[in-house]
């Protein structure tokens, strides 16, 4: 494989066969129907006297390893909403970031915001389980995805009440999102066949991203303090995604609290 994007795509559907035999597609829209309707993002991402952050859950990553000891999914979510996070994004891989979608269901218990399902998604099937195992919204890598596929699930999502972020990292990804008619659109400032960060991915894509109106812009990986999360939102930014800071911190509340502004309080 090129890169470790490639690989990891190429695992999942290595993945997908078994998982569709486990739990076939009947099961699995059953399953919808037993779901409450999705919780609104874009009411929930709506810039406001606070900075929107969509904090997230992930174990481990293929880059840095392991990322907190003692994790406890569900602990992180609880601190995560009782201290101000906007939306919480849960990755669901196993292989390379350590979870399963069975997290899902168990953050919902504790999580009465939007949940982002994090993962490589490239077949509807993904899509659907999705909306079955609780998530609100759910990711697309537009970097990874032709036009055509990003778009059939981009739609398959709309279908089920469940948008997608869809997640961009040059200026080609950016005119595929806008293509789809995305209304959600992630500036991920990490290299995903690499790992390398660079915060200057987003002041280079910002503008072009805004240049539509209508569209909801988060900006990803790499946000370490409030002094960045101030200059994005001075370049019209309206949400945060945040894990590594987040995951990595001792006191978890004190760092959402610093990121939010509120360190003082």
């Amino acid at each position: 494989m090129s890169n470790i994007l490639d690989k990891i795509f190429a695992d999942k559907k290595k993945e997908l066969p078994d998982t569709q035999s486990k739990t076939p597609l009947s099961e699995i829209k059953q399953r919808i129907k037993d779901q409450q309707p999705a919780l609104d993002v874009f009411k929930s991402l709506e810039k406001g006297k606070t900075s929107r952050i969509i904090a997230e859950i992930k174990p481990k990553t293929p880059f840095k390893g392991e990322l907190r000891k003692g994790f406890d999914a569900k602990a992180i979510a609880r601190d995560y909403v009782e201290h101000g996070a906007a939306t919480l994004s849960i990755l669901t891989e196993s292989n390379y970031f350590g979870s399963n979608i069975e997290v899902l269901p168990e953050i919902r218990k504790v999580a009465t915001i939007p949940l982002l399902r994090k993962d490589f998604i490239f077949d509807e099937y993904q899509v659907f389980e999705s909306r079955a195992y609780g998530a609100d919204l759910f990711l697309l890598i537009a970097t990874w995805l032709d036009q055509s596929l990003m778009t059939d699930l981009l739609c398959q999502g709309k279908e089920l009440g469940m948008p997608a972020l869809i997640e961009t990292h040059n200026e080609w990804d950016m005119e595929k999102a806008f293509a789809a008619n995305a209304e959600l659109i992630g500036i991920n400032n990490r290299d995903l066949t690499n790992g390398k960060t660079d915060l200057g991915i987003t002041r280079r894509l910002a503008p072009m991203a805004l240049q539509e109106k209508g569209k909801v812009l988060v900006c990803e990986s790499g946000i370490h303090g409030r002094e960045e999360i101030e200059e994005f939102e001075g370049l019209g930014v309206h949400a945060f995604l945040i894990g590594e800071s987040l995951m990595t911190a001792e006191d978890i509340p004190g760092k959402l609290k610093e990121l939010l502004g509120h360190g003082g309080e």
